[in-house]
């Protein structure tokens, strides 16, 4: 739990030569130190390339990305409804939390960018340089892969270009940007190590560049290859999967354990209450504090103070996604905590969500907790639908039947068809990941966002009544389109 993490410094003047020109700045850089200046030396270069990966810390740090994803799905409700993300009521005018994502996305691709052309030259080591490059195509495909996620076909480029040029591209094909995404992450697999020592723990490494690739696959529906990609993962073999309860332990903050591909790097330091980098995600999560400042939802956590919003809480149809003995639900869902019970809920009946969720080291607001954007059970998971959609439901079931048992402690299935082993696969999706940024994007590419937003309709009754086909991207905001107007046409029913 001590091991270093990266990511969480960057110098004041790198922060100045990495100032974003991505089309919604206008005025000039206010940097002494120019690019050409910089990028010599290894140290440099380094910072640079941490540089990108800072920008991960403000995009999942704050509530863009979440509610983008896990709001108005099957498995996450949002308290108030009237929020433009659940109830489905968003426009290309006020397009809910994914206007921020876009800006987010493109300040981090801009710098991308910079850092791949200026260290591909500098004059350093060849093999350090090799790898800080190829963690930078894998940030930079790791943005382009959640902006084409969330609005389709998106403007992209790969080069350094002036503000005045970036201002007037248009939107490039779907196809067109995934092959690019598969383009980056092959070759970041090529340049990326299988691990690092434990003072750059945290970095991408190969596996991290595979199970993408491997991922990015099933969206295309190319089943063959995600196959290929997720067995390379396995092959690596550094990866296990890891006691559920651990992964998501309360006090310690997913510390890249065995299982963890790659994760979102935040830190804070309890023993002096140092707020370094940090989220309030599990604010979202976390009962509200009891009138008498001491209990949240009757439950006591102790001297520490703690944040809860008492935004998100489990549909009714996700609670009941759960098999008897399932060991992840009590991990996912809760209703009482160290023997104490809870006294109130959002919903008569209906848990909270539980541990996997909190972080009992928080104070207030301020969570050092890292956030899983990949593990080992994802990339078993795409094997195992790779498999079924090439007709061979038996061999998927045994990537299914091993997270199901290591993680679940279930007994494992057989003689299941293809449509069955579909069906099953996306409900251990469910289970599997809730809250890790996945279900929204699964039911997309699935095209099953209307029928599962509708299975909601008790506890989503406005979200159900609106959700269309159309919803399975957002709208691109017209604050852009009027910087852009190439971007147009809009997307279809916005």
């Amino acid at each position: 739990m001590k091991k270093r993490k990266i990511l969480s410094y960057i110098s004041l003047c790198l922060a100045a030569v990495l100032s974003s020109c991505t089309k919604d700045l206008v005025e000039k850089p206010k940097s002494v130190i120019a690019p050409d200046q910089y990028f010599t030396t290894a140290a440099q270069c380094t910072q640079g390339v941490n540089g990108v990966y800072s920008f991960l810390n403000d995009l999942f740090g704050q509530e863009d990305i979440w509610k983008s994803i896990e709001e108005g799905t099957d498995l996450v409700m949002y308290v108030p409804t009237n929020d433009s993300n659940n109830e489905y009521t968003f426009s290309a005018a006020a397009p809910g939390n994914a206007g921020s994502l876009w800006a987010k996305c493109y300040k981090a691709i801009n710098n991308a960018n910079l850092v791949i052309n200026r260290v591909g030259k500098a004059d350093i080591d060849v093999t350090l340089r090799t790898r800080l490059v190829g963690e930078a195509k894998y940030l930079r495909a790791l943005h382009y892969y959640i902006l084409s996620n969330t609005f389709g076909a998106i403007p992209m480029w790969t080069d350094e270009l002036d503000v005045d040029v970036v201002s007037k591209l248009s939107r490039t094909p779907l196809a067109e940007v995934r092959t690019q995404i598969k383009k980056d992450l092959t070759e970041a697999a090529d340049a990326l190590p299988l691990s690092y020592p434990a003072s750059d723990v945290g970095r991408a490494t190969k596996g991290a560049a595979l199970g993408l690739l491997a991922k990015v696959y099933l969206f295309d529906k190319d089943w063959a290859n995600a196959q290929k990609y997720a067995q390379m993962v396995i092959d690596g073999g550094q990866y296990q999967l890891v006691n559920y309860a651990d992964l998501f332990d309360i006090n310690d903050k997913f510390p890249n354990n065995k299982e963890s591909i790659f994760e979102i790097q935040f830190k804070r330091d309890n023993s002096t209450n140092t707020n370094i980098k940090v989220n309030y995600y599990y604010t979202w999560f976390f009962p509200l504090k009891d009138a008498n400042n001491k209990t949240y939802a009757g439950v006591d956590f102790g001297s520490t103070v703690y944040r809860g919003y008492e935004n998100f809480y489990p549909s009714a149809v996700f609670v009941n996604m759960f098999e008897n003995g399932d060991k992840r639900k009590d991990i996912t869902l809760a209703t009482s905590y160290n023997k104490q019970n809870f006294t109130r809920f959002l919903k008569p009946n209906r848990p909270w969500f539980g541990a996997k969720f909190w972080d009992l080291q928080a104070n207030d607001r301020s969570s050092g907790k890292d956030m899983y954007f990949m593990r080992y059970a994802d990339v078993l998971l795409i094997m195992a639908e790779a498999l079924n959609e090439q007709a061979k439901p038996s061999d998927a079931l045994t990537w299914i039947n091993k997270v199901r048992s290591e993680h679940g402690g279930l007994a494992p299935l057989s003689g299941l068809s293809q449509a069955d082993v579909r069906t099953l696969l996306m409900r251990e999706r469910a289970i599997e990941f809730v809250g890790e940024f996945q279900r929204k994007w699964d039911l997309a590419r699935w095209g099953t966002l209307v029928q599962a937003v509708q299975s909601v309709s008790a506890d989503n009754p406005k979200g159900a009544a609106n959700v269309k086909a159309t919803h399975n991207i957002f709208p691109i905001p017209e604050a852009e389109i009027v910087k852009d107007p190439n971007l147009l046409p809009q997307n279809p029913g916005y």
